[in-house]
């Protein structure tokens, strides 16, 4: 697998919010500030490599809070605009905990079910910075909350996912808005014509601005509080538009992994941000896994003196008493499973299906793994092959089958039956008269599998 370079590798940018020039979100699993004049590179405020969400920065624009999942369930943590230690402010324990925005009198709003009885219970909190104890707000089970010079907007307690995870939801836990617009805290329904999953409400100005699919696609809508001059500001013909967010005159939302921007919303064009990214690309990299966690399945053979191991996507030898485990396929972006043990003329060989060349195909090798031996040019293990293949299976155990090219296979390389019968245990796999080796690969070819019932 080739890895990009750390400047051409396009950052995947979520949860956006507004301050002045700032922007906040969140990319490789922390939360990071730029500037929206994009005149340089964004920086971290945590580094604790952690899924985060929703961060939103205070009304002062000194702090920034967000939802880590750092010690487990989601919680709300804060830390200066200008850099310093994050805090963590509750400890409730809850999946549904999300950061919401502020309140007027600067305290963290939060959404949670934390004490409920069901996930879906989720009411709003304020949580002061002290880490004093949380206030209940009195509206319910909600989703979001929205507050406005001119009103206060709720979001119904949504399905648990949002819009863009499940594409044109139309059931009962849909999204939906409610607005109290005598502020007696009677609430009546807002926009019930629209067919649709509705999310991330904002007020902009005097316009209430959401996010909804009743087109077919999520884009940004906005009207007035009574419902009228209802208008799209975002196309309907490409990727979803996701968790929007403003600072009471611009609205800032993500689609396909980038930040866009309106200026207003009175004919404004969506413009993308230019934001660059920092740092070594971490989550990009390879790292080491636990193969317990990702164990797919095992296949002893019958002396029981070791196992073919499929774990995430790789095959593996591994013995049973003594002696090294040896990796028989371990490509990067090709999955290999379902590995199966046989024997012949006294040698352990060992058979699986692969996806290497797109449809699913049969790929063989002895257990003792491939041979080595000197580079050859176009070989991209460096192994060498035999001047002219010999025929399958081995004729003496130790003597792997090898191949040189493709186009030299013939219809002597067709595997035994005992070894078709042992690959699938529902299904009898047939081998094409003409297996395919990949060229510099000596020990290892693959062919075609079609399955009869």
């Amino acid at each position: 697998m080739t890895q990009p370079s750390a400047s051409a590798a396009p950052a995947y940018l979520r949860f956006p919010h507004l301050h002045g020039e700032l922007v906040a979100f969140t990319a490789e699993d922390d939360v990071w500030l730029a500037s929206l004049d994009g005149g340089g590179r964004a920086w971290r405020v945590s580094a604790e490599n952690v899924p985060v969400t929703h961060p939103r920065i205070s009304p002062d624009g000194t702090t920034v809070a967000w939802t880590s999942t750092r010690d487990g369930a989601p919680e709300v943590h804060i830390a200066p605009v200008d850099g310093g230690p994050a805090r963590r402010l509750t400890y409730w324990g809850s999946s549904r905990t999300q950061v919401r925005g502020w309140t007027a009198e600067g305290e963290v709003l939060v959404t949670t079910a934390h004490g409920q009885a069901n996930l879906r219970r989720s009411w709003a909190r304020s949580v002061p910075l002290d880490g004093g104890p949380a206030t209940t707000l009195p509206y319910g089970w909600v989703g979001d909350v929205a507050r406005g010079e001119h009103a206060t907007v709720l979001l119904s307690a949504p399905m648990g996912r949002e819009a863009a995870w499940w594409k044109r939801y139309r059931g009962g836990t849909a999204g939906k808005l409610w607005i109290d617009r005598e502020g007696d805290g009677e609430f009546t329904r807002l926009h019930e014509e629209l067919d649709g999953n509705i999310e991330y409400p904002v007020w902009t100005g005097e316009r209430i601005a959401f996010l909804s699919d009743h087109e077919g696609t999520g884009a940004l809508y906005s009207s007035l509080a009574d419902g009228s001059d209802l208008r799209r500001h975002t196309p309907v013909d490409g990727f979803y538009a996701r968790h929007a967010s403003g600072d009471g005159t611009r609205v800032v939302y993500s689609s396909a992994g980038e930040l866009w921007i309106l200026d207003d919303l009175d004919g404004a064009e969506p413009r993308r941000l230019d934001i660059r990214l920092g740092g070594q690309r971490t989550d990009q990299q390879p790292y080491p896994v636990a193969a317990a966690r990702w164990f797919g399945s095992a296949s002893p053979t019958t002396p029981r003196a070791g196992s073919a191991v499929a774990v995430r996507g790789a095959v593996h030898w591994v013995t049973h008493r003594s002696g090294p485990a040896r990796a028989l396929t371990t490509t990067p972006g090709v999955r290999a499973r379902l590995p199966r043990t046989f024997r012949t003329d006294g040698e352990e060989w060992v058979v699986w299906v692969t996806d290497a060349e797109g449809d699913d195909a049969l790929e063989f090798a002895p257990a003792t793994g491939l041979a080595p031996g000197p580079p050859r040019a176009g070989s991209p293990q460096g192994n060498s092959a035999a001047s002219s293949p010999s025929p399958w299976p081995p004729t003496a155990a130790g003597s792997p089958w090898r191949r040189t090219t493709a186009a030299s296979s013939s219809s002597s390389a067709r595997p035994a039956r005992s070894a078709r019968s042992t690959a699938a245990r529902t299904a009898t796999p047939r081998a094409s008269p003409s297996p395919r080796t990949r060229p510099g690969w000596p020990g290892r070819t693959r062919a075609r599998a079609r399955y009869a019932s």
